[in-house]
């Protein structure tokens, strides 16, 4: 997704939420920084996420961290694992085996990208999740996604590329059903800190696979920045399933060659618009 002319204020907007991380003294040296950034790299920028990338490299620079969101994630995931988890897995006990747990797992992992960080408070990541969820799906391509996964064979790869790190305790229940089906997943998270996502290092620590990839790109995928390895296997993938919109917005740009599952929630009105839904509603996207 190419920059659209509310990219700009909405990455501004992210940039005054990022500030509450660093001390007083340089806040508005840091918003400085960003509208120089802006500035210089809006006409050259291949997508929002491109630009957001350098608003990410300034807040390590002045909160003087590698990873500013480290504690941060790792106290919602905490909350995740357990005030929500529990409550999915109960839904799911009672569903029918086959396509509704597949949805239900689908819609969990869309709304659970509604929560934007850094909001303190593990209330306020609560109650945005019950209140995106109960929204429900606005764009629904689940059951066509899972006759495609119906009809994969177990050489078959599923790619998930994940977003947030307190998201991941949610996609991951996804991942356990596909391989619950006799799915093999191939599961994707950042070499190196940038915003919150989480990182191939903190995916380790909770999830155990030999299937682990590290991205090379700062923030979704960036076909100039991703590891040729990378772009091989998301290539030979029959499926990928892609969480936030900052995937959204780089792999709309790249040819893969592959059916993607966008999984997100609309929090922004350029993706929204892109996408044909409404702001602040989950949606399972399939690209083909």
């Amino acid at each position: 997704m190419k920059i659209d002319y509310r990219c700009p204020a909405c990455i501004l907007k992210v940039a005054a939420r990022e500030a509450q991380i660093l001390e007083p003294s340089v806040r508005l040296p840091f918003i400085r920084e960003v509208v120089r950034i802006l500035n210089s790299e809006l006409d050259k920028a291949l997508t929002p996420a491109h630009i957001a990338y350098y608003r990410e490299i300034l807040l390590q620079k002045f909160s003087g961290r590698k990873d500013p969101y480290k504690n941060i994630k790792h106290q919602l995931m905490t909350i995740i694992n357990e005030k929500i988890i529990p409550l999915i897995n109960e839904e799911l006990s009672n569903l029918p085996e086959g396509y509704h747990r597949f949805r239900w797992l689908v819609l969990n992992s869309s709304a659970i990208n509604g929560y934007e960080v850094p909001l303190y408070s593990g209330m306020d990541l609560i109650n945005q999740f019950m209140k995106v969820i109960r929204k429900d799906l606005q764009i629904d391509h689940s059951e066509e996604v899972f006759d495609l996964i119906s009809k994969m064979g177990s050489n078959d790869i599923i790619s998930l590329i994940l977003d947030n790190a307190h998201e991941a305790p949610v996609d991951l229940l996804l991942v356990k059903y596909l391989k619950n089906i006799g799915r093999t997943v191939y599961v994707f998270a950042r070499k190196n800190p940038s915003a919150d996502d989480i990182t191939y290092e903190e995916l380790k620590n909770i999830y155990n696979s030999p299937y682990i990839f590290a991205l090379e790109s700062p923030l979704g995928v960036m076909g100039e920045k991703e590891s040729e390895v990378n772009m091989n296997i998301l290539r030979s993938s029959r499926l990928i399933i892609a969480k936030g919109m900052a995937n959204y917005e780089t792999l709309t740009e790249v040819d893969l060659g592959v059916p993607v599952f966008h999984l997100m929630t609309l929090k922004c009105e350029a993706v929204a618009e892109s996408i044909g839904g409404s702001l602040g509603s989950p949606v399972a996207l399939l690209r083909r």
